[in-house]
């Protein structure tokens, strides 16, 4: 009894009521905390695509974490080897570019895609969710852009059993991808870095943020033209 009468007395005195309004201001301090530092976690991380129009130097790639920045990684022209889907170079070249958000998406089931998820020699997929892209895209019923390098064989691996047939699913996989996508080719050299890197950003939980804009294909040509190399006379 002598112990809870002096709690009472403890806590109608003006040290109790002291010491309360001094704890106020740092627990608003640690609940402001809370919410600018755990957004911001989410907001370090981002995809900007930019689209030149241009069939020859079609756009560049960013993709950008807190920790790792892999830029302007260039995709390929009509003219560049293996798989290339000309059409939907063309396609931006005259349509415009898809500009708007997008989001990052695992394969659909009605792809039949032999991984669940973005690996090496895959496809990166992103699905437009706003801005002009979403009718541009939907005109030619495409879900989105799909980033990927010059071959898909090595999904196939241990999938399918006699080599003479990788080439034929090889080649059905990118006919695959593009009826339901907008492909947009990188080189393998780079597609080895966007998978590394991809896979170091995404050890944690990510929120990604993507964009496609538009820029002028000057911008473009002057970082993905290969210099010119010259021969001295034999």
């Amino acid at each position: 009894m002598l112990i809870n009468r002096t709690l009472a007395y403890f806590f109608s005195t003006k040290a109790f009521k002291v010491l309360w309004i001094y704890r106020i201001p740092g627990l608003l301090v640690f609940i402001i905390q809370i919410f600018l530092i755990v957004p911001s976690i989410c907001q370090g991380s981002e995809i900007i695509i930019r689209l030149s129009e241009d069939i020859n130097y079609p756009g560049d790639l960013s993709v950008l974490s807190e920790t790792i920045k892999l830029r302007k990684v260039c995709f390929l022209g009509v003219d560049a080897k293996g798989k290339i889907d000309k059409d939907f170079l063309r396609l931006i070249s005259s349509g415009g570019a898809p500009e708007g958000n997008y989001n990052v998406v695992p394969p659909f089931p009605d792809e039949k895609w032999p991984v669940k998820s973005f690996t090496k020699n895959g496809a990166l997929r992103l699905k437009v969710t706003d801005g002009s892209g979403l009718n541009i895209l939907n005109l030619v019923k495409k879900r989105g852009l799909a980033i990927h390098g010059r071959d898909f064989y090595p999904l196939l691996d241990g999938i399918v059993k006699k080599k003479t047939m990788i080439n034929f699913y090889n080649d059905q996989l990118f006919e695959g991808l593009k009826k339901f996508w907008g492909p947009l080719r990188i080189s393998n050299w780079d597609m080895g870095r966007l998978a590394d890197s991809w896979n170091k950003m995404n050890r944690v939980a990510v929120k990604w943020e993507v964009r496609v804009v538009k820029t002028m294909p000057q911008e473009i040509k002057s970082f993905c033209m290969p210099p010119i190399t010259k021969r001295t006379p034999d």
